[in-house]
This record gives C-alpha cells, sequence and structure tokens, in this order.
C-alpha cells in the first residue's frame, strides 16, 4: 500500500546543535507527523535526510519525473522566515512525491517514513514492516 492515503504534516522545526571535532554545529530538524485511521507516528528529519531521499528516488526512478526538492541555503538559513518557507516547501515536496504510485509505494519512502532511529511511538506493527523493507533495499558499498 502507498502512503498517498496516509495524513502527513510537517507540524514543527527545531534548531539543535551538536559537535564535530570541537566546532559547534546547528542544524533544523522538521518534526513529520504521519496518521492513518487511529495509527500515527512522529519522526524527526533534517534537511539532508529529505535530499537523500530525493536522490535515492531520482536515481532508482530515473524515468520519472521526482516532484523538485527545495534548495539548499548555505547562509542565514537559520532565520524563522526561511525555516517556516522551507518547512512548508517539504512538506509540499512529500506530498507531491505521496501522489505517484511508484515513489509512494518504493521501499525508500517506507524507510524514509518509518526509520525507527527518527520515529517516536511507531506501532509495532509498522515496526516489523519497517525490518522488512530495510532487508529489500540494498546495501551501501
Amino acid at each position: 500500500m502507498g502512503f498517498s492515503s496516509f495524513f502527513i504534516k510537517i507540524t514543527g522545526t527545531d534548531v539543535r546543535a551538536e559537535r564535530h571535532c570541537g566546532l559547534a554545529s546547528k542544524y533544523v530538524v522538521y518534526i513529520v507527523k504521519i496518521a492513518n485511521g487511529d495509527k500515527q507516528w512522529v519522526c524527526e528529519k533534517r534537511y539532508s535526510d529529505f535530499m537523500i531521499l530525493d536522490e535515492v528516488l531520482r536515481s532508482k526512478f530515473w524515468y520519472m519525473q521526482v516532484p523538485k526538492l527545495p534548495g539548499k541555503k548555505y547562509f542565514f538559513n537559520f532565520d524563522e522566515e526561511f525555516v517556516n518557507q522551507r518547512k512548508s516547501e517539504l512538506e509540499d515536496y512529500v506530498k507531491a512525491l505521496l501522489q505517484v504510485a511508484c515513489f509512494s509505494q518504493s521501499d525508500e519512502m517506507w524507510q524514509f517514513l518509518t526509520d525507527s532511529s527518527s520515529i517516536v511511538g511507531v506501532p509495532e506493527e509498522l515496526k516489523e514492516e519497517n525490518d522488512r523493507h530495510r532487508a529489500a533495499l540494498p546495501l551501501d558499498p
């Protein structure tokens, strides 16, 4: 089953910081709420997660027109107005993907929306389904 029957909304954002090699770096996390009937869960995604999904779908479905991912911005990307605009554009991007059967029913989309490392409150049956989809994906070289 594809995700086109699912309710997907980016409900918020959070600016976080982490240390890499002694340097602090900030990033934005997008809070994605997914619901289908009485099942619902929330996952956290960075812009880089959306970029990876986009690259994988473009590679796998090279013969299809993939919706345009909002562009990358290198400076002033923590500005509240910019973050809110990108949140809206990313939500539109995912919703557009879910309207196309081959994207919405792909293992890659399933993995993106059910990756247990970024989910809070995922139903148990979805965890099992996620493991099945993860096993179907090729391993990185």
